[in-house]
Order: C-alpha cells, then structure tokens, then sequence
C-alpha cells in the first residue's frame, strides 16, 4: 500500500488533536457491507447534482452513471471516529498537496472535484456507517486565493441542502493559512509525547528535529 505524507498528516491529527479512538487511511467499501437508505441516497444524489447543474453548471457526478458505481467509487483519504459520554462524532478528510497548488485540471473542474468529494463521502457514510451526522474536511496546504471564496460558498450551500433534507453533515476547507493554523501547528506542538511508528509524518519531523539539534555538533 502506497504510502501518502498528507494522509499520514491527518491520521495523527485526528487521533491526537481530535481525539479520535478509531481512526483509518484509506476507506473504501468492501462488497460484504450491505448498503442501507438507498432510497434517500438516490434523492440526495439527484438533488444535489440537479442543484449544483443548474446553479452553476457544474457536473459534480458526470462519470457517475448511479448510486452503486458513486459509492463503490468512492474513497475516503482519512476517517476518525470519537466516542466521548456515548456519543459518536464521526470525521472524514480528504487531502490534495500539489506542491504548485491544487489544481484537478481547470478552476471548474478544481471546484466540481471538491464538491463531489465532499457530497460523495457524506453518501458514503450514511449508506454504510447509517450516520446522518459528520464532520466533512476538504484540506490543501496550497491553494489558490481566488478559489477559496467559491468553494467555501460550494461546500456552505450543500450543507445547507443536506440540512434541508434533515441531516447534519457540515462541510469545511481547510487551506493555507487555516492549514497551517488549525492542522500544522497544532500537531506539530502535540509531536513530543508520540513515538508511534506508524505515524510517519511525526517521525520525519522528528528526524528532522533531530539533526537540527546536532546541527552544530561535530
């Protein structure tokens, strides 16, 4: 399994400054799960595509020709769920780091593929994890300004819809300056105490911390 730097990123983020007790890169559905609330999935999916197609034009689905094929398709970069008093909070990141800046093909396309992502991964946790409640994160280091009023404007209006058809997904960005303020920083404070393995990201931020110590050791 390949090894992603931003994935590794978030994987101790949720764990360590989200506090989440099960956390996994990579989630994909497995053929066994069974799917539930198909029918509401099938509204969801034509009203959000119908809303953003002609609000916009954007083609969120496009190579998507149903229900089945979008979640089967689907991928999640990073899940992590906290169970705190009983309650259940369920967050799910998807991570892009283009080292020019995010870029999917054409601003449109940048935007739909945020959009679809984010839509897709809410379906996804409600027709297989049957939660009506999630915390959804789009996440770049990198972005472009310009973009960023847009696609917080995109993700705000499908909240919003979902809202409307009663769930409580909400939809965030985290990019530049919030990237490093919200995500980085705090993680890179919490490095000290870790000495897990698996967590690469903080184990190459180790290293380096490491050789900046001994920098002016001979």
């Amino acid at each position: 399994m390949k090894i992603e730097m931003g994935e590794s990123l978030f994987y101790s983020w949720l764990r360590h400054v989200k506090k989440c007790q099960i956390v996994q890169t990579n989630w994909t559905s497995s053929s066994q799960w069974q799917v539930k609330n198909k029918d509401r999935l099938e509204d969801i999916m034509s009203i959000t595509k119908s809303f953003f197609l002609n609000k916009y034009g954007y083609k969120i689905f496009k190579k998507t020709s149903s229900l089945a094929q979008l979640l089967t398709q689907a991928e999640c970069d990073v899940i992590g769920i906290e169970i705190q008093e009983g309650k259940t909070n369920i967050y799910a990141v998807d991570v892009a780091f283009h080292e020019g800046g995010l870029n999917y093909g054409s601003r449109e396309e940048t935007i739909q593929k945020i959009i679809s992502k984010s839509l897709r991964t809410a379906m996804c946790i409600y027709g297989y994890l049957d939660s009506r409640k999630a915390e959804i994160i789009f996440a770049s280091p990198k972005l472009s300004k310009s973009m960023i009023p847009e696609i917080t404007r995109c993700l705000f209006e499908a909240q919003s819809l979902m809202g409307d058809l009663g769930y409580e997904y909400s939809f965030g960005l985290l990019a530049n300056e919030d990237f490093q303020d919200k995500v980085l920083d705090p993680i890179l404070a919490a490095s000290k105490g870790i000495a897990d393995t698996n967590e690469l990201f903080i184990r190459s931020y180790q290293m380096i911390k490491m050789f900046e110590k001994n920098a002016g050791v001979k």
